[in-house]
């Protein structure tokens, strides 16, 4: 499977309105921030216009979060120093498909580098 391949099929895995804030995530953060990577609180505040999950929203940057003794703890799956086992666990369908992208999109294009 190719970066190019995977691209191609984001669309059909994705509803459109979901697609749109996740490019517009990418873009602010390319925009207003030195590493060019989105925060919880940007995936957030933009999925709100939207109108789509921002749980799922930030799943697709590595950002899970689960329900713990009535309030919402947020890990950082892919960068973060704290094991993120629970949330990954706990995530929903949504959250698990969008996080599950991120990760073989990842995977696949260190692969094609690294070749």
């Amino acid at each position: 499977m190719s970066a190019e391949r995977m691209v191609g099929g984001y669309d059909v895995l994705f509803p459109p309105l979901v697609c749109t804030a996740h490019r517009a995530c990418l873009e602010h953060a390319r925009l207003t921030r030195e590493e060019a990577w989105p925060t919880i609180e940007s995936c957030l505040a933009l999925a709100t216009p939207y109108g789509v999950p921002g749980a799922e929203l930030a799943a697709f940057f590595g950002y899970l979060s689960y329900r713990e003794a009535g309030r919402t703890i947020w890990v950082d799956a892919m960068r973060g120093p704290i094991p993120s086992w629970t949330a990954r666990r706990q995530s929903t369908r949504k959250q698990a498909i969008a996080y599950g992208f991120l990760c073989a999109f990842t995977e696949t294009v260190a692969e094609e580098v690294a070749h």
